[in-house]
């Protein structure tokens, strides 16, 4: 097909992309699939503030293009929790796509944006990068995080690029793994306000290596919750849902009025696990 005709059509689609999303308040990740690949677009305003580079082989970065913004729900929901001065981790940052969300709202804090795999991390630096004004705001982690110190291999996902995960074999790239407590022992930073956590399915080795961090701090932790990431591992969403709540979480679904979920489910595709002492935190902003 000529370019111009596969630009004609790719922003047919982006226009009907943005009005499905505008009607019903949900993200353009389905349509992502109808998006040509290895297109090269510039999105400008994103989160207001900020320039981010898409390669629509990338998922994630062809649906912030395709619908102005990534995921709907997470970022209403960092705009409700966050404030000027928090310290932010995003574990499992990817290409920066939450990463600037949370930087639009934070202007004294910090962020720590931990991404292990070594492609799509160079493209999280690159549209650091592109803005400038986040140079003392945004620190880029290049770790994986779990129970404990070791190293682990990084496999991108072919069908779904810059997404990835870690494995116990040597078949892919070595990356350094350290517990969340060792990280934080080392660093310091000043306090630690909300997490945002989506690593494939390691959500839980995470959250074990975060206790210290998670019982002193009491930042808000919103995690994926997809059941397919837990199929074949030997521990199941019960089985964080049931370590936050031992620790004095309450677990709640993204989106107001952030109401209580079972143990059982059914479980929503991110949770929320709030301490009692941030629940002002998801009060309605005047």
């Amino acid at each position: 097909m000529p370019q111009i005709l596969i630009l004609l059509y790719s922003q047919s689609l982006q226009i009907l992309v943005k009005l499905f999303v505008k009607l019903t308040g949900r993200g353009g990740g389905k349509f992502v699939r109808f998006l040509p690949k290895s297109q090269q677009h510039l999105v400008k305003n994103y989160a207001r503030n900020f320039q981010l580079q898409v390669d629509t082989t990338y998922p994630i970065e062809a649906s912030v293009w395709l619908a102005s913004t990534y995921d709907p729900t997470t970022t209403r929901f960092l705009q409700q929790v966050l404030r000027v001065d928090d310290v932010f981790l995003d574990i499992g940052a990817n290409c920066g796509a939450i990463t600037l969300v949370a930087a639009s709202i934070i202007e004294t804090g910090k962020i720590y944006a931990f991404e292990p795999g070594p492609i799509i991390r160079s493209r999280l630096q690159s549209n650091l990068d592109l803005n400038s004004s986040l140079k003392d705001i945004v620190q880029v982690v290049p770790l994986g995080l779990g129970q404990q110190r070791c190293q682990l291999s990084y496999f991108e996902d072919q069908t779904y690029r810059g997404n990835g995960g870690l494995f116990q074999n040597d078949q892919g790239t070595t990356v350094e793994v350290l517990p969340l407590d060792e990280w934080v022992a080392q660093e310091k930073p000043k306090k630690i306000d909300v997490i945002k956590l989506d690593v494939e399915g390691m959500e839980y080795d995470v959250l074990l290596g975060s206790k210290t961090v998670l019982t002193i701090y009491y930042p808000i932790i919103y995690f994926e919750t997809l059941p397919g990431f837990f199929v074949n591992k030997p521990y199941s969403i019960r089985t964080i849902y049931e370590f936050l709540t031992s620790l004095g979480y309450v677990i709640v679904g993204p989106r107001e009025p952030y109401t209580s979920i079972s143990l059982d489910g059914p479980y929503p595709a991110n949770s929320v696990a709030i301490h009692p002492t941030q629940r002002h935190r998801l009060e309605r902003l005047n």
